[in-house]
């Protein structure tokens, strides 16, 4: 009996799978579409990768060798427009040599993007666009391949702006990095270039009779009723009133106001550091600056510790917005006045950025307030303006020895 019962068992079994047996064998014979196994979505980076552009449903992806040998070893002439789609800052601070930034992370920037042709949103480029079919795009770091994840990326915006323009994309594998690190001649560094036009005027040999002893230069008028020096300038009471000081701008987080009592101070708590934000204070350091010069009588000293690089970067700021002079003029100016003048890199690059950003001051004489003006002006003319007042010409002259009996009562100090 027990056998049986599990014969019939069995028997119950085997009938049970009976119909999906058949669904299998009728999903088989229905399906004639052969499959084919997909490529990984992404694969390791490596510069000597000779294998063709990947290329995905709107774009291709380069290899840094690839795109050397399309851009800079193609002997014709069509030159192909390359896109650094990264920060303004990391652009100034390097980039890809010929390369033209375009900020896609700004949310102006992303509105143009997503609404207009690529030769709309950088018409300066336009001759370059029109001889090319194909523009070069990269970021930092990009490595991904696949559609779908393009989609999501900030760069994508670019790449649909040219789609409008019937340009072929190229993406560059591993953006900036992977290029730097196999062809680092490809990258230049314009905050450095800028600063090394400037750096021969320090090195001296010590027994020059024009070596700069840095530590006791005295607070230099940079431009009428603005001075800058440093920590010792701001501490001594008898050169702050042959100077005439009345306002001083404290451009450190630590170092006391030592006179609040008789002067008008401002503190800017900044560091010279290359993570430091001190656009920021630019537009608080005009409107104090302008407040205290309201009065005729009124002078100010900006300082923070040695007068080489916060204040006299926030005074290149100053100076640029009030005179309507490009960061290379004001810097010469400053220079021949204060030759220690040194901002960091980091500064040099926000002072660039803020010359973009007065821009439309200098073209646009109406436009007076910072308040209104983006982030991204694209195609804007950077030279200043022809026509400048006769104040403008003012070059400044060095602070007042003790000897001077007359005070300088127009004056402002800046004391880094």
């Amino acid at each position: 009996m027990n056998r049986i019962q599990n014969d019939s068992v069995l028997a119950e079994k085997a009938m049970n799978t009976l119909p999906n047996i058949d669904k299998s064998i009728k999903s088989t014979t229905t399906t004639t579409t052969p499959t084919t196994k997909r490529a990984p979505l992404t694969k390791a980076y490596s510069c000597s990768d000779d294998s063709p552009p990947i290329t995905t449903g709107h774009c291709a992806f380069i290899t840094p060798r690839q795109f050397v040998e399309t851009v800079f070893q193609n002997n014709s002439s069509q030159k192909m427009p390359i896109f650094d789609c990264r920060s303004q800052m990391d652009f100034g601070s390097e980039r890809i040599r010929s390369s033209h930034n375009i900020n896609c992370r700004t949310k102006i920037m992303a509105r143009k993007l997503a609404s207009k042709r690529l030769d709309e949103i950088e018409p300066t480029l336009s001759v370059t666009l029109n001889g090319s079919d194909t523009v070069i795009l990269y970021d930092q770091s990009t490595d991904v391949k696949a559609q779908e994840k393009i989609h999501s990326l900030p760069i994508n915006l670019v790449v649909q702006a040219a789609q409008k323009s019937n340009k072929k994309v190229q993406i560059i594998q591993g953006g900036l990095d992977a290029v730097k690190t196999e062809y680092p001649h490809l990258i230049e560094c314009p905050s450095e270039i800028f600063k090394e036009k400037y750096e021969q005027d320090l090195i001296l040999p010590p027994s020059s009779p024009d070596a700069i002893d840095k530590e006791n230069v005295v607070m230099s008028e940079i431009l009428p009723h603005i001075f800058v020096g440093n920590v010792f300038d701001a501490q001594d009471r008898d050169r702050l009133t042959q100077n005439g000081i009345t306002h001083i701008v404290n451009c450190t987080p630590d170092l006391p106001c030592c006179w609040d009592k008789k002067y008008e101070y401002m503190r800017i708590a900044a560091l010279d550091s290359p993570s430091q934000n001190i656009r920021k204070h630019f537009d608080e350091f005009i409107d104090f600056i302008d407040s205290a010069l309201r009065v005729k009588t009124n002078n100010v000293l900006v300082h923070c510790s040695a007068g080489i690089s916060r204040s006299p970067t926030l005074v290149l700021a100053y100076m640029m917005k009030k005179n309507r002079w490009t960061l290379e003029e004001a810097f010469d100016k400053m220079r021949k006045l204060r030759k220690i003048v040194d901002p960091n890199v980091s500064f040099i690059i926000q002072l660039r950025e803020w010359e973009k950003h007065i821009i439309p001051t200098i073209t646009t004489p109406a436009a007076t307030s910072t308040s209104d003006m983006n982030d991204d002006n694209p195609g804007i003319n950077t030279s200043s303006s022809s026509t400048r007042s006769a104040s403008n010409t003012y070059c400044g002259s060095t602070s007042k020895s003790k000897t001077d009996t007359k005070p300088c009562s127009d004056s402002v100090i800046i004391v880094s």
